[in-house]
């Protein structure tokens, strides 16, 4: 499986020590965002899941639906 688009090292804003404050701050905000986006859709795919599979991915229901109601921005 590929890593998440905010793993790539072209995405890393610490790779490019030469790129302008402009371009690194681009790249921050698009790191960002690719996070938010996973967190999403991980956490939609969570609430979704039947509790009977909860204990596969080592979760209790509390667990679950505590994680699954953070909004995407909080880690």
């Amino acid at each position: 499986m590929a890593a998440p688009a905010f793993e790539h090292p072209a995405l890393n804003a610490h790779a490019l020590p030469t790129a302008s404050p402009v371009t690194q701050a681009l790249l921050s905000a698009a790191v960002t965002l690719a996070k938010w986006e996973t967190r999403a859709r991980t956490r939609a795919a969570l609430r979704e899941l039947p509790a009977e599979r909860l204990p596969d991915i080592g979760l209790t229901t509390a667990e679950a639906l505590h994680e699954g109601a953070k909004p995407f921005w909080r880690a």
